[in-house]
């Protein structure tokens, strides 16, 4: 060990390139922050949500390493593996771009590693996305499974509370909804597809696996479903036991489709799907529609309880699942088909859910998926700007994304917590003095922290902290996982509506 005291040699001046990559970096935030300013003095964070380092809290470099050590090592990781993962987690967090010479540059600011020239270290990251140590598949179902019972303590107490202890999924607590998994698709540029299954969380995602493939080449028969039955077995197999038969999942029309409905009926959950207009329902007395025909038009709903006019005697048990498509020989499945108001086309679900207007509030949360993709995209790390990746070093890039995301929610949490408290505090005051309420046309503006996603403000939390010397506060319980919206959240809470 070199001697402390020792003088440190100057370091050496940066190159051209380095001064030229640091400038356009500052023009690029200039122009982020023009469009997405800053918000007010972040708020002190309540001492009850703050579960991170000591005071004074060590570097964010070292911090991510201490953490990806004790989740990873115990399920036979080598510590190069974490060191790898550490960087690129790091450089995501303190950086602006997702990009690979992004993550370099930030990681070389934060002085991870011993290298003296940022080109070093960008070479080091070129070669951590060739590392098939760091596929998805491989370290997010062993990060996952240590960090969920943790994140999910709310959940899996509520589950101990929860009414009824009927065997199996009979009675109230067989319905019982634990956590809300959304499936979805993206693409990079138009050459790789990305396909991402997560948590609904207060109006984002937290993200649990990811799978890419070649979005120009056809894969090969059956292997679409195989990759998608696999990354849903493995999300099972990463909840706590007890919230394994408690899921509902969420998705759009293209799984709407009985390939997989039958893989979330093998794994036991429930699920909220939407599908084609042109698949068939059969009634009682065996006429069939197509489920487009169920709503004439907007304004209209339809949950089957009302049974659709008909000569004949017999008609749909109240409640009862009707059969629903027939080129695969049927399903017993709740419908529940509504066209908004101003709408081009209507919803029309199947779940295995009661048939309730509720269902349509179920199926609105999937849209949390849009705000992590616009996290990872446009409003955050800017993944479209990786140049030409195969789909494996995509793949390791958002092995990086996963966890990423996981720490800005993590520091998010009391900063959100702050604003909520500062919200209640003159509601508590009791109901304001009468105002003249705006006509429906002009709904009344949300509060200022609605304003902005949790994601935005982590951040936001990692921008406004030197992360050289000083790791943010962190919330590793999530709470509040059966709340609305973020933005939902705050007006209930500004108002006096919060339960």
């Amino acid at each position: 060990m070199p001697d402390s005291a020792a003088p440190v040699p100057p370091s050496p001046p940066a190159s051209r390139q380095v001064r030229r990559a640091a400038a356009r970096q500052a023009a690029r935030r200039a122009q982020r922050q023009a469009r997405h300013p800053l918000p007010l003095a972040p708020l002190a964070p309540p001492a009850r949500a703050a579960v991170g380092p000591a005071d004074p809290a060590p570097p964010l470099a070292d911090t991510v390493l201490q953490w990806v050590e004790a989740a990873l090592q115990e399920q036979g990781h080598a510590r190069p593996l974490c060191k790898r993962l550490a960087l690129l987690v790091a450089g995501l967090l303190s950086g602006d771009r997702g990009t690979p010479s992004g993550v370099a540059h930030a990681a070389f600011t934060l002085g991870v590693g011993t290298a003296q020239q940022e080109p070093s270290v960008a070479r080091r990251v070129a070669r951590l996305l060739d590392d098939p140590q760091l596929d998805p598949a491989r370290l997010l179902p062993d990060l996952a499974a240590a960090l969920l019972p943790s994140l999910l303590a709310e959940v899996c107490r509520a589950h101990d509370h929860s009414i009824g202890t009927g065997p199996g999924h009979d009675g109230h607590h067989g319905r019982w909804i634990g956590v809300r998994l959304i499936v979805d698709e993206t693409t990079h540029t138009d050459q790789t597809h990305v396909l991402v299954v997560g948590l609904a969380y207060r109006g984002t995602v937290v993200p649990l696996g990811v799978r890419t493939w070649p979005q120009t080449t056809a894969l090969p028969e059956r292997a679409y479903w195989s990759a998608v039955g696999h990354l849903l077995w493995e999300v099972q197999a990463q909840l706590p036991p007890v919230l394994r038969a408690h899921v509902l999942v969420l998705a759009d029309r293209g799984y709407g489709v009985p390939t997989m409905l039958d893989l979330l009926a093998a794994l036991g959950w429930h699920w909220v799907v939407r599908v084609q207009g042109q698949t068939r329902l059969r009634f009682p007395d065996g006429t069939e529609r197509a489920l487009r025909t169920l709503v004439a038009g907007p304004g209209t709903l339809w949950t089957g309880y009302t049974a659709l006019p008909t000569d004949a005697p017999e008609a749909a048990a109240a409640g009862a699942p009707l059969p629903v498509f027939k080129r695969a020989g049927w399903r017993a499945l709740h419908v529940v088909a509504a066209w908004a108001d101003g709408q081009a086309e209507p919803w029309l679900l199947v779940t295995t859910l009661p048939a309730t207007p509720a269902r349509l509030a179920d199926y609105a949360a999937r849209w949390a998926i849009e705000r992590l993709f616009l996290a990872w995209k446009s409003h955050g790390w800017d993944l479209e700007a990786v140049r030409r990746p195969t789909p494996p070093r995509l793949a390791r890039l958002l092995t990086g994304y996963v966890v990423a995301t996981w720490w800005l929610l993590a520091a998010a949490l009391p900063v959100a917590q702050a604003h909520l408290d500062a919200l209640a505090r003159p509601a508590a005051r009791g109901p304001r003095r009468p105002v003249q309420l705006r006509l429906p046309l002009f709904p009344p503006s949300p509060p200022a922290p609605a304003k902005r996603s949790l994601l935005t403000y982590g951040r936001q939390v990692f921008q406004q902290l030197p992360g050289r010397t000083t790791t943010p506060p962190l919330c590793w319980t999530f709470p509040d996982w059966d709340a609305p919206t973020w933005a939902v959240q705050c007006q209930q809470v500004y108002h006096g509506l919060a339960s």
